[in-house]
Order: C-alpha cells, then sequence, then structure tokens
C-alpha cells in the first residue's frame, strides 16, 4: 500500500502524484497546522509547519514584495502534508545508518529515494498551485534555501533557546530573520486559516474568490507519473 487516505478523503498515490488529487484547503493546510516542526520538542507547544511556512512566506514578501516568491516559500513544505515531516537530523541518521549495515551505495540509494519521493509530490503541488511544471521555480529556489536556513535559525532562538552543540554549515553563520514580537505557537486551526489566508494573498489568480483555472498542461502533463521519475 504506497497511497494515503487524506482528510478530504482521496486517496493520494505516493509513488504516482497527481496534481487533480492536490487539495490545498482541507489537505494540506490543516495536515500542515498539525504537524509539528522539530518533531515536536519546543516546550511552549506545538510549532507547526504551515506557521513556519507562513512566517516566512511574509519574511520573503516584506524584504522583496515579490508574491510569486512568497508563494515559492509557502509551497516548499507542502509535500510533508503526505509525507511527514522527517527531520534533517533523523534522515541523515538514516542515511547513515544503512550506510554503516550496508556500504555507502545502499545509503546514497536511500538518500535519493527520499529526496525523489518530496521532489516528485512537490512538483504535483506547484502545478496544481499554477506555478509551472517543474516543482519550486528555478529562479527562486536559491531563495527559498537562505530564507529557510534564516527561518530555522530564527526560530531556534525564539523556540529551543541555546543550542548545546554547533548546527554547522550554514546555519551557525545565517542572519537570523527580522520578526516582530516573539514567536510563539499557533493553535493547528488558527495555522490552517493563516495557510489558507496566504494562499489568497500570494496566489490570487488561483486561490482568490473566483472560481480557480485549470493549470495549463503540456502534451501528456496530466498523466500520472512513474514511480520513480526524477
Amino acid at each position: 500500500m504506497t497511497w494515503l487516505q487524506t482528510a478530504s478523503g482521496r486517496a493520494f498515490d505516493l509513488l504516482r502524484p497527481d496534481w487533480r488529487d492536490v487539495d490545498f484547503d482541507v489537505d494540506i493546510a490543516e495536515a500542515l497546522g498539525r504537524i509539528a516542526r522539530f518533531t515536536g520538542h519546543v516546550r511552549s507547544g506545538p510549532y507547526s509547519v504551515a506557521q513556519h511556512c507562513v512566517i516566512g512566506a511574509d519574511a520573503i514578501f516584506r524584504d522583496t514584495k515579490s508574491r510569486e516568491a512568497a508563494a515559492a516559500f509557502l509551497l516548499h513544505d507542502a509535500h510533508e502534508a503526505y509525507l511527514g515531516d522527517i527531520a534533517t537530523p533523523i534522515a541523515q541518521a538514516l542515511v547513515e545508518r544503512v550506510r554503516f549495515l550496508e556500504g555507502h551505495i545502499l545509503g546514497d540509494v536511500v538518500s535519493k529515494s527520499l529526496k525523489s519521493l518530496k521532489s516528485t509530490v512537490d512538483r504535483e503541488i506547484y502545478f496544481a498551485a499554477g506555478m509551472g511544471e517543474k516543482g519550486c521555480p528555478l529562479d527562486l529556489r536559491e531563495m527559498v534555501k537562505i530564507y529557510d536556513v534564516r527561518m530555522l535559525v530564527t526560530e531556534c532562538a525564539h523556540l529551543l533557546g541555546p543550542a548545546p552543540k554547533p548546527w554547522g554549515a550554514p546555519y551557525d553563520t545565517a542572519e537570523p530573520l527580522r520578526i516582530v514580537g516573539k514567536i510563539t505557537p499557533w493553535q493547528w486551526h488558527h495555522a490552517a486559516d493563516e495557510y489558507r489566508d496566504r494562499l489568497r494573498k500570494y496566489l490570487p489568480e488561483r486561490f482568490g474568490a473566483v472560481a480557480p483555472p485549470k493549470p495549463k498542461t503540456g502534451s501528456g502533463r496530466a498523466a500520472r507519473r512513474m514511480p520513480m521519475e526524477a
């Protein structure tokens, strides 16, 4: 079984995801509102992926005035609504364990497999949002990565306190974002509402009051992909 039953009642195929099965208002907004970052290790309460995406999107929009850049950040973790938030230390530990037990080649296969699952689901989500066929737009990927690192540094300062050990590059030298006030975790339903609000703010053509247009499909684009297509 490689499909997921979603909150909206869909069967989302994790190996052959289809943009037509992507639901933003329920499946993505609400799941991200319930999924805790830092594997729940925030003493003030669960800090959701949805809140992370909203704060980061607002920061990019404030700095660049680009709705597309803000939308790219808002969607960059949306695959976690279907795949869960596998924290980076856990993913890296899994890869290292496989390398120790089975060798570097299989460890690399595990690493590539995790990345492939994420990127394949990402492409369908960005396409369903009307942002192109290749996932996060190429010209915005580096900006999203930089702001994601800066968000982590900011979240650690606000939510986790001093690090007991260095995080390593690039986190130890990253500049925190300018945030008004202190980050405090939102209730999941509030985080979901804020996420839905930003969909409409940063992608008004797709999520505005009028009926959203369907993404334009190229030759064969609407067909389901093969499982491990990169």
